[in-house]
């Protein structure tokens, strides 16, 4: 139940963005993803982020009741404070000024979410390698992107700001839909050989 919650939750996410993005007049290169919380369907990209943060939470407690190393209830507790950050970058992404939202500084909120997110996967990688060799390989390469983002960052233009912001949002979103959706499928495998 919690893996097909956050799998559902998790792509979600990216077709409530594409909605509020397409009706809006913002650009998706240069505008960062703030910006969408002040559009007419602003809301919809605020569900999208509750949703996302419910996801995480999901898959948290999906993740319970295994033993999977030293490092695993530390990745289980920064995934779930990384949806409860989410659930206060919706809130502060509703309720900020529009000035705000649309400003260089408009995400700085989403820089403690971020870096508790890569934490997450490098403290649940050696337990989900455990796991399923292919799953591992994959939080690897996720991790490895993440990392090389971080550095990228220092480099990215106003101009590029929304381009950049969204190609980290996908590596998040198939990191955690990646994740459910392997877990699902294991899952299914093993009640097919019992």
């Amino acid at each position: 139940m919690w893996l097909r919650m956050a799998l559902v939750a998790t792509l979600a996410t990216p077709v409530l963005h594409a909605v509020v993005l397409i009706t809006s007049s913002l650009d998706a290169v240069r505008d960062p993803i703030s910006a969408l919380s002040s559009q007419p369907w602003g809301m919809l990209h605020t569900l999208g982020l509750l949703l996302f943060g419910l996801a995480h939470l999901a898959l948290a407690l999906a993740l319970g009741g295994q033993d999977r190393g030293r490092l695993w209830p530390y990745g289980r507790a920064l995934l779930g404070a990384s949806g409860v950050g989410l659930f206060a970058v919706a809130y502060y992404f509703a309720s900020a000024d529009v000035a705000v939202l649309t400003g260089p500084d408009a995400n700085d909120p989403l820089w403690i979410v971020a870096s508790l997110i890569g934490l997450a996967m490098g403290a649940l990688q050696p337990g989900l390698a455990r796991r399923s060799r292919e799953l591992g390989l994959f939080t690897v390469a996720c991790l490895g992107i993440w990392l090389w983002l971080v550095l990228l960052a220092y480099f990215v233009t106003p101009s590029w700001l929304g381009l950049y912001e969204r190609i980290v949002g996908s590596v998040y979103v198939a990191w955690i839909a990646g994740v459910a959706a392997a877990l699902l499928r294991l899952r299914r495998d093993e009640a097919l050989r019992v």
